[in-house]
């Protein structure tokens, strides 16, 4: 049994959306932080999988930032307890938080699940 051939709308609408396609943004990681260039100089940083899994279960997590917050390279950004450690990471880039994961305020567990759309920290623009 042979396949049957995709139409010229199948073809055109397939080379449609591999020409718009977004590209998969760039993530790299730096002491524990990944960093996730959300656009020209705007970044969202997170905790890795590797310290994560150093860490253990989180218990306790110090957000020290808020919105609008003015950043230096190398500055903390989050303070986190658990069962193995204390904890402080800091940001890899000087610049102004535009946004903070409320959600991580409210419920510092959300940092436990290795989900980097749940566990992120906070968006910075850089300077």
């Amino acid at each position: 049994m042979t396949e049957q051939p995709h139409t010229f709308w199948q073809r055109l609408v397939a080379w449609w959306h591999g020409r718009h396609a977004t590209a998969a943004p760039e993530i790299t990681v730096k002491d524990g932080v990944w960093l996730e260039q959300r656009d020209q100089g705007h970044y969202r940083l997170g905790l890795s999988s590797d310290a994560l899994e150093q860490i253990g279960d989180i218990s306790f997590a110090d957000l020290p930032i808020m919105t609008d917050d003015q950043l230096a390279a190398g500055d903390d950004i989050l303070e986190v307890e658990s069962d193995k450690a204390v904890e402080n990471f800091k940001t890899p880039f000087a610049g102004s938080v535009t946004k903070v994961n409320q959600d991580l305020v409210v419920d510092p567990a959300t940092i436990n699940h290795n989900a980097q759309a749940a566990n992120w920290i906070l968006e910075l623009q850089v300077a």
